[in-house]
């Protein structure tokens, strides 16, 4: 009986360890999974950040082309471009705080708390 017993017990503390390490490779994925969403969720942004900022500049060159041309004076047309995004700092300055927070609120929190296959029995 006392062998039956320590072959239960070794089976069952092997059974264990393997419920433990696998569970704690579950986590492993998750963790990987939600890392690699938000570094794609961070990349597609700055993506997007890049490409307006090149639309910005190039529309704010051609502005002060077409100004030039038509009305001859290129330095006026630059400060208006100047002028114009010194003007749209200041509004993402005054509403940084508002429009990131929600941003990121929603979509971090979607990935933080989506319902993963994780049972927590």
């Amino acid at each position: 009986m006392s062998d039956n017993l320590t072959e239960s017990m070794a089976g069952l503390n092997e059974a264990v360890k393997q419920y433990v390490q696998t569970r704690i490779d579950l986590v492993k994925l998750l963790f990987l999974k939600k890392t690699s969403k938000y570094m794609s969720i961070l990349f597609g942004m700055l993506i997007i950040i890049l490409m307006c900022t090149l639309i910005v500049a190039f529309a704010g060159v051609v502005f002060t082309f077409w100004y030039g041309e038509t009305y001859g004076n290129y330095m006026e047309g630059a400060f208006i471009v100047l002028g114009s995004l010194v003007a749209l700092l200041i509004v993402f300055l005054l509403f940084r705080k508002k429009l990131l927070t929600s941003f990121f609120l929603s979509n971090f929190s979607e990935i933080l708390f989506e319902d993963d296959e994780v049972d927590h029995k």
